[in-house]
């Protein structure tokens, strides 16, 4: 008989269940000071200041530019730090509507699944895995919004040379992740430093007044760069918003999803209860099986809670949709419009 078990489990689910609750009933009284702690934690554990010869003043490069129905889109090279370029791409309106949109892929191709770009860079829509993307830069785009869709390292064509032969949906997330926690950073912080250089570009373009829309592995950068970066007014998360217990913890979850020192902060709904009183929507599929709709109930309970005390509840929006893990469109496509 079996009588000796060497079995971590006990003890990480303990680690869970004691994680810091920054959000408790008990603190609820001081949220402002909570949330302002939560993201000068946040900033310390994505460590930008780890990041090596980032570029002061950005300088894009067209590589090309195509004239769609209603909007321009603009294929940009910009060099973020000395020997890293970001492959981005400028969808302007017809009719812009003033607002800047930063928008952010899941796994998949890459960030032509967001803005209808074939393989050859021919305009056609993707239909990989349902297209569960449901090309949203171009949507943010038809509705007025002036969109900055960039390729996130490690996926599509900023994947690693030795991935590049290998199927689209192989990503270099593990490869980055890993080689990025040896100097002290994360892949999760390379891909929010560029969501925010995209903002800078936004602010180059003439915009004032800004946005961030992700979903899945996108929807943690959005969240994330929300948190840090002031500029940004409105956000979309879908996909993503759940507890850890729940998601990234009961199921395989991409290396890119773990951040060094991320629970010695908040859970996932404390760091979107510390946006408020920004605007917030989220989108959670009740069929999502990567980020379950219980754990996202219980995260919109939570967040809720914050916005509703602070007198801010109007600022934050929910759409728990029949579908899986996708982005609906239903309430986020005219969000920022």
């Amino acid at each position: 008989m079996k009588t000796d078990d060497f079995s971590p489990d006990l003890f990480f689910r303990e680690l869970y269940k004691n994680r810091i609750q920054p959000f408790e009933k008990k603190n609820l009284e001081d949220i402002p000071a909570k949330s302002l702690e939560i993201k000068e934690k946040l900033k310390k554990v994505l460590a930008f200041e780890k990041i090596p010869n980032k570029t002061a003043e950005l300088s894009p490069v067209v590589l090309s530019e195509e004239k769609r129905k209603n909007y321009t889109i603009k294929a940009l090279s910009v060099e973020i730090c000395k020997n890293w370029k970001m492959l981005c791409y400028l969808l302007v309106p017809e009719s812009p509507n003033g607002f800047g949109v930063v928008a952010v892929p899941g796994h998949g191709y890459g960030v032509r699944q967001i803005i209808r770009q074939g393989k050859n860079d021919k305009y056609r829509r993707i239909n990989f895995l349902d297209s569960y993307q449901k090309n949203f830069a171009e949507e943010l785009a038809l509705r007025g919004n002036t969109v900055i869709a960039f390729e996130p390292v490690a996926f599509g064509k900023a994947r690693l040379k030795k991935d590049m032969k290998k199927p689209f949906y192989i990503s270099s997330c593990e490869t980055v992740s890993m080689h990025s926690l040896m100097y002290g950073f994360s892949c999760a912080s390379l891909r929010i430093y560029q969501a925010v250089r995209c903002v800078d570009i936004l602010e180059k373009e003439g915009l004032k007044h800004f946005g961030i829309m992700g979903i899945s592995g996108g929807g943690l950068i959005a969240l994330y760069a929300s948190l840090i970066e002031d500029r940004i007014e409105k956000t979309v998360v879908s996909g993503y918003i759940n507890t850890f217990g729940k998601s990234v913890f009961s199921m395989w979850h991409c290396t890119d999803n773990y951040i060094p020192g991320l629970l010695e902060i908040g859970d996932m709904y404390d760091f979107a209860s510390a946006l408020a009183p920004k605007k917030l929507l989220l989108e959670c599929g009740r069929k999502d099986k990567l980020f379950p709709i219980a754990g996202a109930e219980t995260a919109i309970e939570k967040i809720s809670g914050v916005y509703e005390k602070i007198g801010a509840k109007d600022n934050f929006i929910y759409d728990i949709h029949p579908g899986k893990h996708s982005v609906s469109g239903i309430k986020s496509f005219d969000f920022f419009s």
